[in-house]
């Protein structure tokens, strides 16, 4: 109880939130200083105040938080608790008319019907045939992919040969230093290049049908490895 409170009677006509907040209000105290004297949430005593029901947890809790605040604010509790029951039992009824309103609709459930099979297959044949054709325009009108696995630009090797892998579309026509090189149906090719001693230039190219073209340049240094250096010799 806040020192100085005398037992106040309650005013017909007004909610629940009403009266606490206006005693609150009356007494100057703040949510904050009632959230510690009550040891109830600020929170929950602003939305007991503006009778939003829906903020606040169950039925049991809520009723204890109002009957800690009323006492705080030396209300009448039997007062309180009437107010309470009266305006929550209100709310329940609010809750349980929307139940039963929504009970009362239809539900709205989807027929299969031969005819809405035909239209689903047909529009599904439809889609898949405009994708297929985006795909096959996409793949006409763009340069063709051209991926080298091996060798790396700017090898050293000391062999004077040379695979060269790599992976581009398939049905295109590919080219290594200008010797023609078959692509598997997965688009893999691979060819035996001879190297000369020194720098070795390796341009490989790939064209589709519609004559777009896509190529690399590799540049590999062929250092044989001697068999004896001249200190070995020597020695």
């Amino acid at each position: 109880m806040v020192a100085g409170f005398k037992k106040r009677k309650i005013k017909n006509g007004q909610s629940l939130g009403e009266v606490l907040k206006n005693a609150r209000e009356k007494a100057e105290i703040s949510l904050d200083d009632a959230d510690i004297a009550c040891k109830v949430r600020a929170k929950y005593l602003k939305a007991i105040e503006e009778n939003d029901w829906q903020s606040l947890p169950s039925l049991v809790y809520v009723r204890g938080f109002v009957l800690a605040y009323a006492k705080f604010l030396d209300l009448d509790q039997e007062e309180i608790e009437r107010l309470f029951q009266q305006e929550y039992s209100f709310i329940g009824r609010q809750k349980t008319s929307e139940l039963s309103y929504k009970k009362l609709l239809p539900d709205k459930k989807v027929q299969i019907t031969p005819k809405l099979i035909a239209y689903t297959s047909l529009s599904i044949f439809f889609l898949s045939m405009f994708g297929y054709i985006a795909y096959q325009i996409v793949n006409f009108a763009g340069s063709p992919n051209l991926r080298l696995v091996s060798p790396f630009n700017n090898s050293v090797i000391e062999s004077d040969s040379v695979d060269v892998r790599g992976i581009t579309d398939n049905d295109t026509y590919l080219t290594v230093n200008n010797e023609t090189v078959p692509v598997t149906t997965d688009g893999h090719f691979a060819t035996s290049l001879k190297l000369q001693k020194g720098i070795n230039v390796v341009r490989v190219k790939v064209m589709n049908r519609a004559k777009k073209e896509t190529s690399e340049i590799l540049t590999i240094e062929y250092k044989p490895k001697t068999a004896m250096t001249n200190t070995e010799v020597n020695q």
